[in-house]
């Protein structure tokens, strides 16, 4: 199968970007323009590269099309409703799952780049690792910078960054904040390519295929949430984790973070950006995927609060087994007794007054979900 490319849309976000920014959150100041010039010097020959190796995996490792993805597991949900916690929680459990890191989809989604950056990493070792202390000085530099939480190379890290190799992806949108064409991605009236969800699920075949696993494919990636029904035509075995937030929550720290990667890649001319279309985009998460649930079968889906999970991450994550027929073996314990110590806080530090929206408003407006799930204000 031939890769897609959006390129209606980047065409269109590129022409914005240069001729189009006038009184926009995408003014060309000089941080701006520093920000364009190293996204194409650096997009362009990796998007080259990357389709060459994905091509060559067809070559070399033909047999990774034969390889079989059993009942994955995808964490969806609102941005900052605790799915990168809960995701990281439960991908530590090594001997069932199995989930990208941000360097496998950012830098190899191919089987053969990633081969090649392990042989680069067994030469580096033979000379003193000097690659290593350089990515390792970025990693924990300017990937340490990324706020609101922790980003690594090394980490399990959220797979929606696959879609910006076809630039098919709500992340387009940190880099070109502007929300026309944008809706697609929020609003369960677009449709995501088919060809863009079969290119998906080829690359988590490719990795599974090179760590040679059995493990169950454990996915975190809350731009699936408008989208579950297709996620249900290209996986038709999928289980899903729903986390649910309350919008007094979610709103004001969505917002700020959506605010923080605008401003680290842009120069937007307000604080908080696109707040009427993220209230817009937030009933939508939340009303979509509930309404979805009554029509699918209940060991297929799974409701969490994020309340519970934070107070109670252990015996949460034992529901999450026990309703998905897994298995939580004593050492996978154990190592949840130590990453969950000292996080039964959760204050956002921002409220909704601060972001631009009114408390009375947003509270009328979520009274009926609120009352559902017995969310607190």
């Amino acid at each position: 199968m031939s890769v897609p490319f959006n390129w209606s849309l980047l065409l269109h976000q590129a022409w914005h970007s240069i001729f189009a920014t006038r009184g926009t959150h995408r003014r060309l100041t000089p941080h701006r323009l520093r920000v364009l010039i190293i996204f194409w010097v650096l997009f362009i020959p990796h998007q080259i590269v990357t389709r060459i190796c994905l091509a060559l995996d067809n070559i070399f490792f033909s047999e990774w099309r034969k390889r079989a993805i059993k009942k994955p597991i995808f964490i969806t949900g609102l941005f900052r409703s605790g799915t990168t916690y809960l995701h990281r929680m439960i991908a530590s459990d090594v001997d069932t799952f199995s989930s990208f890191k941000t360097w496998e989809i950012y830098l190899a989604p191919s089987i053969v780049q990633r081969k090649l950056l392990h042989l680069l990493r067994r030469i580096d070792a033979l000379i003193g690792q000097p690659m290593y202390r350089l990515l390792s000085h970025y990693n924990s530099g300017k990937l340490g910078d990324i706020r609101f939480h922790h980003v690594g190379l090394w980490e399990e890290e959220e797979d929606e960054g696959l879609f910006l190799f076809l630039w098919d992806s709500l992340f387009t949108w940190f880099f070109f904040p502007d929300a026309r064409g944008m809706r697609d991605y929020w609003d369960t009236k677009g449709r995501r390519n088919k060809r863009s969800m079969e290119f998906f699920r080829d690359c988590v075949r490719r990795h599974l295929f090179f760590h040679g696993e059995t493990a169950i494919y454990l996915s975190k990636n809350p731009a699936f949430t408008p989208m579950l029904a297709n996620l249900k035509e290209v996986f038709p075995d999928a289980r899903v984790i729903y986390l649910l937030r309350t919008p007094m929550e979610v709103l004001p720290s969505q917002a700020a973070w959506l605010s923080f990667c605008w401003h680290y890649f842009a120069s937007p001319i307000e604080k908080y950006p696109f707040t009427a279309e993220l209230l817009e985009m937030t009933a939508i998460w939340y009303s979509y995927p509930l309404k979805l649930f009554d029509s699918w079968q209940l060991q297929d889906f799974l409701v969490v609060k994020y309340t519970e999970l934070i107070q109670s991450p252990i015996e949460m994550i034992e529901k999450i087994y026990k309703h998905f027929s897994l298995s939580m073996s004593e050492s996978f314990r154990n190592r949840l007794q130590v990453k969950t110590r000292g996080t039964n806080r959760h204050s956002i530090g921002i409220t909704l007054d601060e972001v631009g929206y009114d408390r009375q408003e947003v509270l009328h407006s979520f009274a009926e979900l609120c009352r559902r799930f017995d969310l607190a204000d």
